[in-house]
């Protein structure tokens, strides 16, 4: 979310006066932020000041319950892209319920009280739109006039640069442990709602046919706040398949500034997701970020993104089998169809460049306004018994 912060923030630069909030060392963020003023501000106390005469804002995460409370005066789109209210979900067996309860006020916070909403496709537009209905954002005070809902809500998916990707192949390979030469497959990241077992029971097929293969796994960058419970199973099932690290590497998190040499030194990227919602409403960015650098995918449950690469020839999607999934990722690796797929994935991505995507975002900001029909600021729960008994047993 971030890294999307500060593309947003690129792109309505080119036409507003920007400034990006940041909660860490302004300092850190201004080595890529460019030309764009970074501020550093405590959510908890500062964003008042900051906000001194802002025309507009774009707001995301639990950064935003603070901006609601002490900027109400000031326009606000909230940018729902990440789905983290149910992408949590999967930590809850880890976390406990503590979190899940947070990030549903959050979201209510902001379905109540922005004033513009972002999402990234059509599914999340209609779980978002439900939840608007539901919360009495969308009813007689507005429908009849905006019935396809254009004012409130809008698809502002990730975009890509509106270059051509660059990158050196063998600072990529150098980057990750790999060697120069072989197919690389990327699966990066691994986090809890991912399913890279099943790439690992197909990667034995996989390398039946493809000897000099290697597949390159990303460590956590927040491993300390991030759970690793699927990281550590596919990290040992890895060792007990490959004990020697040959075939199968693991590599530190790859900046977004070196992204490229990545891409430059992968053949072909790999998501598997579990099946669920969260899998429903997700947009792999991986994804799009490969396909900017002509790097196909292929894709076990990928959600809408993965299924419009597939449409455009530019990736493979399979079902739930590590043999088909092996079938897939060889048929990627063929010179022949991956330079096909390849030609076709640069083709989807430039046209989904930051300046295309954020048109609406751009379009709303000229004109931001407070919408008369936000909610008052939702209610907080009331404390569970067993929650007031304590506050009374305990000191």
């Amino acid at each position: 979310m971030g890294i999307r912060s500060l593309e947003l923030a690129r792109a309505v630069g080119t036409r507003f006066d920007v400034r990006l909030l940041v909660p860490n060392d302004p300092a850190e963020a201004a080595e890529v932020a460019g030309s764009i003023p970074v501020v550093g501000v405590r959510p908890d106390g500062d964003l008042a000041v900051a906000a001194s005469g802002a025309s507009a804002a774009v707001v995301s995460g639990h950064a935003a319950n603070f901006w609601f409370h002490q900027a109400p005066a000031v326009p606000v789109a909230a940018d729902l892209y990440d789905p983290f209210p149910v992408e949590n979900l999967h930590y809850a067996a880890t976390l406990g319920d503590g979190p899940a309860r947070h990030d549903l006020a959050t979201l209510r916070l902001s379905l109540a009280r922005a004033d513009f909403l972002l999402c990234a496709s059509a599914e999340q537009r209609l779980f978002y739109a439900g939840a608007l209905f539901a919360a009495g954002r969308i009813g007689p005070a507005n429908f009849p006039r905006d019935p396809g809902l254009s004012e409130l809500i809008a698809i502002v998916p990730f975009g890509v640069p509106g270059r051509a990707a660059e990158g050196d192949r063998l600072a990529g390979r150098k980057a990750v442990g790999a060697s120069p030469d072989g197919p690389l497959v990327l699966f990066g990241g691994i986090y809890d709602w991912n399913d890279p077992e099943l790439l690992l029971d197909a990667w034995p097929l996989v390398r039946r046919e493809q000897p000099e293969a290697r597949l390159v796994f990303l460590d956590s960058p927040n491993p300390d706040t991030t759970p690793q419970q699927v990281h550590a199973r596919t990290r040992a099932r890895a060792r007990s398949l490959d004990p020697g690290g040959a075939s199968i590497l693991f590599s530190r998190w790859v900046p977004y500034s070196e992204r490229e040499n990545l891409y430059a030194a992968s053949d072909v990227i790999v998501s598997i997701s579990s099946d669920g919602l969260e899998t429903d409403l997700a947009y792999r960015t991986r994804l799009l970020d490969a396909a900017w650098a002509g790097v196909p995918s292929v894709s076990v449950a990928g959600g809408a993104l993965a299924r419009e690469l597939a449409d455009a020839g530019a990736g493979w999607r399979v079902g739930r089998s590590s043999e088909a999934l092996a079938c897939a990722v060889i048929a990627a690796l063929e010179p022949e169809r991956r330079a096909q797929a390849s030609r076709a994935a640069r083709e989807y991505a430039a046209e989904r460049s930051w300046e295309t995507v954020t048109a609406p975002l751009l379009a709303w900001c000229a004109g931001a306004r407070v919408d008369e029909n936000r909610l008052p600021f939702p209610t907080p729960p009331e404390p569970r018994l067993w929650q007031r008994l304590t506050r009374r047993v305990l000191p």
